[in-house]
């Protein structure tokens, strides 16, 4: 617990749920650590209580740890692995795991889709896609549409656990894609797109694979050089 440092970059209250979180999954804070009271570790980390208690509310919808008036402990390993979930983990994440996760599961399902694919998929994935095109100021509108489509690609697969996998990290993929669109990447990602409803068209699995992983890696490329520009600015 001493090196809980936050960065002026990032909001203390995450910071801070972060690296408790962290801790308590490598037994870094083994079962039954007792934290020392509020009051002593606000005083020791610096902060308010209000921001201690905004950490320590993900904490607990996790199960990593438990409060009472007794004090605050981690729990037991068996309860935070059985009660963890996929959802409320992903909605903690930050984008840059939410990036790996779509190159490793994505690149995957989408030739399970392609060999599956039907000739009223494919024009469903067209009509998401005009819908794209229809708003291209609205970045919200287009996360929303750029979830559908993706979101659908795992329908394609009619393997349950991938569709309810996917759709437990909306909160996250809206995170991540509300701003690159913001920032003026729809013709590149409906170019992509297009190439890749055309590969399931011809039911080329490899081709729809390659061409995710292509669209997938642009859009990391596109968030990097966002950052880097809001750094630079950050900077002046």
């Amino acid at each position: 617990m001493d090196d809980l440092v936050a960065s002026e970059r990032r909001n203390i209250s995450d910071v801070i749920f972060r690296r408790i979180r962290d801790a308590i999954i490598s037994g870094e804070l083994p079962p039954g650590y007792v934290f020392p009271n509020e009051n002593e570790l606000c005083k020791k980390l610096n902060i308010g209580r209000s921001s201690l208690r905004e950490a320590y509310s993900p904490l607990e919808t996790l199960k990593l740890i438990s409060r009472s008036k007794a004090g605050t402990y981690v729990n037991d390993l068996d309860i935070y692995q059985n009660a963890m979930n996929f959802e409320a983990i992903a909605k903690q994440t930050d984008v840059k795991n939410i990036a790996e996760y779509r190159q490793i599961f994505e690149i995957g399902a989408i030739q399970l889709a392609a060999k599956r694919a039907t000739e009223k998929n494919v024009t469903r994935l067209r009509e998401i896609l005009k819908k794209m095109e229809e708003v291209p100021e609205d970045s919200v509108a287009l996360s929303q549409y750029d979830f559908e489509f993706h979101a659908y690609l795992m329908k394609m697969t009619h393997n349950e656990l991938l569709i309810v996998m996917f759709n437990s990290i909306r909160n996250a993929y809206k995170n991540l894609t509300e701003s690159i669109f913001a920032m003026g990447c729809l013709p590149t990602t409906i170019n992509e797109h297009l190439a890749i409803v055309d590969a399931i068209a011809d039911h080329d699995s490899a081709l729809a694979a390659h061409m995710m992983q292509l669209h997938l890696s642009n859009i990391e490329s596109f968030r990097n050089r966002q950052s880097a520009a809001a750094g630079k600015a950050s900077e002046k």
